[in-house]
């Protein structure tokens, strides 16, 4: 998905409703199976939920792991210890991982709001301007998925959205965002300030 696909700013949300519309897609007919969607699979309610909210709503689909060491944005979830056909417990669940994949946009949103190029900004600006993004960038994603082993993706995911947010292609932001990330971090490792600044130069030296 892209940015633009994502934007909380372009996507309005009430997150006093969203337990009410989980609750819904929860006990939802999945269209292939006939049966609850929470009784068949958790993908069927990402997909309800992105039908009902729009293709942002699928996002935490991909973001969630359980394991307080992942460093996946999505690890703080109601226990769960009624089983799987609780629809009730699930819906607590599902709600609270909605509700935190939306903090999260709305995170980056702030962010990226703070870093943007304005309409006149020319070439040599944008480029210096994503350069001194990087660093708090990377602070931001480091404080949410604690560097933990799977942290690399949502790092390169958030580059990717910021460089989309300033006028960069999907595809190519994507490119250099994975290029950033696979040649500057590591797993497990909070990246020091000699490999923030080997993305910050890789990101300066790519033209705007």
């Amino acid at each position: 998905m892209t940015w633009q696909d994502l934007d909380p700013t372009t996507h309005p949300f009430n997150p006093d409703q969203a337990l009410d519309v989980v609750r819904d897609v929860v006990s939802s007919q999945d269209p292939e199976s006939g049966r609850p969607r929470g009784l068949w699979s958790t993908h069927s309610i990402a997909r309800g939920l992105a039908e009902h909210y729009g293709s942002w709503a699928f996002g935490w689909y991909h973001a969630v792991d359980e394991s307080p060491y992942s460093g996946a944005i999505i690890r703080d979830l109601p226990v769960s210890g009624l089983g799987a056909h609780d629809l009730e417990q699930q819906a607590q669940r599902y709600a609270s991982a909605l509700l935190q994949w939306r903090a999260w946009l709305e995170e980056l949103a702030a962010f990226f709001a703070q870093f943007a190029p304005g309409s006149d900004t020319d070439e040599e600006e944008v480029r210096r301007l994503r350069e001194r993004a990087v660093a708090p960038l990377v602070t931001l994603v480091v404080e949410r998925t604690e560097a933990g082993e799977l942290w690399r993706g949502p790092c390169a995911q958030a580059f990717a959205w910021y460089l989309e947010s300033t006028g960069m292609s999907a595809g190519e932001a994507e490119d250099l965002a994975d290029e950033v990330v696979d040649s500057a971090f590591e797993s497990w490792v909070a990246p020091d300030e000699e490999a923030v600044g080997r993305a910050r130069e890789t990101i300066g030296e790519h033209g705007a």
